[in-house]
């Protein structure tokens, strides 16, 4: 029996919007190695989470050889705090890849892990102190009477919740309490990686894996630089919609100083004689029925929006990107995470230990090229998949993607930026129609014109040749549960 891998089938779970993939590689009939990236989803209970992990681990027969945790977000973590007990009991994972800012003790990534809880910290003040002012009746009172008034009031509560939503995303939380990180990435760190545990860094090529021979892995992402990690898009390499957004770090310094028991704190933008003793008459001015226009309360906490975005494409730049490389025909797969702009550039800029194939070429930009499956960044977010950088040098003929979102599991807030319109056009174009989206139920391509996902993919797979339509016919699989795609391991002409 041949040891070359021939192909490789990649699961994508259909939880709600959120990663959990299994990939199985294949020696003609043989399993040869069994690969998982991430658990997670935006929202769900044990029950329904459990369906698809018991599912998971009978695939995989309840061992894989390697655990690939991209990032602490909720939707790519849940699932291990949701069915902790199914992961570990009768579950054998023999190797575990984070990316180095999860290495705890590390000084320099402790360091980046305080500052970073403090904003967590921050966010999750500010969300609930934006969730009871809005609750407020007084506040409410202001609206009445007011032209559009509902439709304010309204936005105030949508962005309230918009917030939360990036707050449930990045901590974990008891009523009223502040935890500090996802129980999700404690669960991997504290009860499943048992001493295998490799921690990859940008520009490392792995190989020679246990079982995996006949793979090469390019680790990408997360940077070196916190420059690049806190770099959100540039002029032309994101698609269409570019977010310009203020310096949040004074902001969390201030929510975190000014709390009730202590008014004064260092972090006010005001010398601390400027402020007026609780209980005087300016302050009484403010707070007597009727005058609740005077306070800025609300207005000056929508800074949490700027906090949140940030805070949101921070982490998803730290995500572990991988590019797989199938040996010896030289076709890759790549697994980004949700890496936005930021990381994205600082791959280009990798002074890689290998030579490329093409030697013109960088050899992130002929992995690029060489790209067979493309697990699509972020939810078909704008910035979650470079331009120039990135979709455009996917040029390989047989491009097939798969993107994580579903419309029936996710914040509300997102539906307005997921799908980003422009990027499913360049997918839909670049990958003949083998965009996999997990749920295109109630996605529309081009709303305004009422347009269907759904219906601008069926057409234009309605444009492949008669042999590419059996090829992506018998390469791809749906149910409930699941999504998967079968990917070649080497190029091979398709009829005519």
């Amino acid at each position: 029996m041949s040891a070359t891998i021939t192909h490789a089938q990649v699961r994508m779970y259909r939880m709600g919007t959120g990663d959990c993939f299994v990939i199985k590689f294949f020696a003609g009939d043989r399993v040869k190695f069994k690969m998982m990236i991430d658990c997670g989803t935006w929202q769900g209970t044990r029950q329904e989470i459990a369906r698809f992990v018991e599912d998971l681990k009978n695939h995989v027969d309840n061992e894989i050889d390697l655990l690939v945790v991209t990032h602490e977000h909720k939707d790519h973590v849940y699932g291990f705090d949701a069915c902790e007990d199914l992961f570990r009991n009768d579950f054998t994972i023999k190797q575990v890849w984070l990316g180095w800012t999860e290495k705890d003790g590390d000084g320099e990534v402790e360091n980046w892990k305080q500052e970073y809880g403090n904003k967590k910290k921050a966010l999750h003040k500010v969300a609930g102190k934006m969730a009871g002012i809005v609750a407020d009746e007084n506040y409410q009172k202001q609206f009445l009477g007011e032209w559009l008034g509902p439709e304010m009031l309204a936005g105030k509560k949508a962005f309230s919740d918009v917030v939360q939503g990036f707050t449930d995303l990045h901590l974990s939380v008891r009523p009223g309490e502040y935890v500090g990180g996802l129980d999700g990435m404690r669960v991997v760190k504290e009860n499943l990686v048992r001493g295998n545990v490799r921690y990859c860094r940008p520009g490392e090529v792995i190989e020679n894996v246990e079982n995996a021979e006949g793979l090469r892995f390019f680790v990408l992402g997360p940077p070196l630089s916190r420059e690049a990690v806190a770099k959100e898009g540039a002029k032309g390499e994101t698609f269409d919609h570019n977010k310009d957004l203020n310096n949040s770090q004074a902001f969390a310094a201030a929510v975190l100083a000014f709390d009730d028991a202590n008014p004064g704190g260092t972090a006010l933008p005001f010398e601390e004689h400027f402020l007026q003793t609780p209980g005087g008459t300016l302050e009484a001015a403010y707070a007597r029925e009727g005058a609740e226009w005077r306070k800025i309360d609300f207005e000056w906490l929508a800074g949490a929006g700027s906090l949140a975005l940030r805070m949101n494409s921070l982490t998803n730049n730290l995500s572990l990107a991988l590019a797989i490389e199938f040996q010896p025909g030289g076709r890759v797969m790549l697994f980004p995470g949700d890496a936005e702009f930021g990381s994205w550039e600082s791959w280009h800029k990798i002074k890689w230990p290998v030579p490329s194939r093409d030697e013109k070429k960088h050899l992130t930009e002929d992995l690029l090229n060489r790209t067979v499956f493309y697990k699509v960044a972020h939810h078909l977010s704008h910035n979650g998949t470079a331009k120039r950088q990135g979709v455009e040098m996917m040029i390989h003929k047989d491009l097939a993607a798969m993107a994580t979102l579903d419309y029936g599991v996710i914040s509300s807030g997102w539906k307005k930026t997921m799908p980003n319109r422009a990027l499913l056009r360049e997918l839909i174009t670049r990958t003949k129609g083998r965009l996999v989206v997990m749920q295109e139920a109630e996605v529309y391509y081009d709303e305004p014109n009422g347009v269907l996902l759904a219906d601008r993919i069926r057409e234009e797979r309605a444009k492949m040749s008669s042999a590419e339509r059996q090829e992506f016919t018998d390469a791809y699989e749906e149910n409930s549960l699941y999504l998967q795609y079968t990917v070649k391991a080497n190029d091979a002409p398709a009829n005519p």
